[in-house]
């Protein structure tokens, strides 16, 4: 299976365990559902693939290549940081769109497709982060 396809594969399994806690908590809609949702998801998606990263068993592609867990957290601030600024300037547009208006299930839909492609995304960008600066050995194995 080629790198990419296997860490989207990969990225499935860690969305099990990272999704339902930010929508479960953005459909109570009450005043904080949705800084909870954000918050839970925001710590989330940092400490599971983290944290899956460390596993020995944490390898990608037929080469079975790992990911570097600290250009994870980098590729993940990065990417944090450009959807802070994305939401920042481009938000306005979105205040005043009919997305609001789409049907509660709708927009769960995309909030979870958004969800899983940034996870995805993230270790997209940290593997080949990790090609790139020639890391081959997980951290802390000789």
């Amino acid at each position: 299976m080629s790198w990419w396809c296997d860490i989207l594969r990969q990225c499935v399994f860690m969305s099990f365990f990272i999704i339902p806690i930010p929508i479960g908590s953005y459909t109570i809609h009450n005043g904080s559902s949705a800084v909870v949702a954000m918050v839970s998801y925001t710590l989330l998606s940092l400490a599971i693939p983290w944290a899956y990263l460390g596993c020995k068993g944490a390898s990608f592609g037929t080469a079975q290549r790992p990911i570097s867990r600290t250009l994870f957290v980098i590729m993940w601030l990065a990417l944090q940081g450009i959807l802070a600024w994305f939401g920042y300037f481009m938000g306005g547009i979105w205040k005043g769109s009919s997305f609001w208006e789409w049907p509660t299930v709708g927009r769960d839909i995309l909030f979870i497709a958004g969800m899983y492609g940034q996870v995805a995304l993230t270790m997209i960008l940290a593997y080949i982060a990790t090609r790139l600066t020639g890391q081959t050995q997980k951290e802390g194995q000789a």
